[in-house]
């Protein structure tokens, strides 16, 4: 890893010492050099006292806002940082720090350590898969680089297949399911029973008249709209009933 961050890099960051005028933070994956956090760079609004906001001893998420090399100081901003960007940081953050674990297993099994594999093997499977932990997810799949000397993808491949679990997005959406044909609730039963038998993966569960759950599980988020849409399909091809699905999570 480079000495010091980018511009506009979001940083996971340990607030050392706190003064009314900012505070003095080091930066946890940057061999902790110390970056300032100006006190109106912590909260879009008014900052009446900054230890409302941070303290001694916090871990937080902030965003480089500037760097001067000569002088080696870098200045944090907190409230450029979103919910979203936050929680992205820490995921990664913990994602990259399970991944450095599944390395060192790796190694092990080579009767190597960790230092060993980063020089070795650690460069190279972030220039293939973009991170740490993406390449075991990847070799996990099956795409084998051959950049990656076969003794070390051995390793990689048996601890990815053993550490490494499937991902899966539980998802649930709203079906609305109206017939006002003589024999509608016939029509409306034969329909979602050629949704189960269909789609073996969703499950219908009855709220109340007119509307149901339909809750299933995929693997990519894309994949939830997808199934929806061909639930939604197939109901439309049934003469006599009327839907409408909304999507509630996934």
């Amino acid at each position: 890893m480079a000495a010091f961050p980018e511009i506009g890099e979001f940083v996971l960051v340990s607030v050392n010492k706190v003064m009314p005028y900012g505070a003095f933070c080091s930066l946890d994956e940057y061999q902790n050099v110390e970056a300032f956090l100006h006190v109106s760079e912590v909260s879009s609004g008014w900052v009446k006292n900054i230890r409302d906001f941070v303290k001694e001893g916090q871990k937080t998420v902030a965003m480089v806002s500037r760097i001067d090399l000569e002088k080696r100081q870098i200045d944090l901003s907190l409230k450029r940082v979103s919910e979203g960007d936050r929680k992205r940081k820490l995921e990664g953050f913990q994602l990259n720090k399970r991944a450095e674990k599944l390395l060192e297993r790796a190694a092990q099994k080579l009767k190597k350590n960790l230092k060993d594999a980063n020089k070795e093997i650690g460069a190279i499977l972030i220039a293939e898969y973009g991170d740490l932990y993406s390449s075991f997810e990847k070799i996990k799949s099956g795409e084998f680089s051959d950049k990656i000397p076969a003794v070390w993808l051995a390793a990689l491949k048996e601890v990815a297949e053993a550490e490494i679990k499937e991902k899966v997005i539980d998802a649930r959406a709203e079906l609305k399911i109206q017939s006002f044909d003589s024999n509608g609730v016939e029509k409306i039963q034969l329909a979602l029973l050629k949704v189960q038998k269909s789609f073996k993966s969703v499950s219908i569960t009855y709220i109340g008249a007119p509307k149901y759950f339909l809750d299933f599980t995929v693997k990519d988020h894309k994949d939830v709209d997808k199934t929806i849409s061909k639930v939604k399909a197939l109901l439309d091809a049934e003469k006599g009933v009327e839907v409408e699905i909304t999507k509630l999570k996934g």
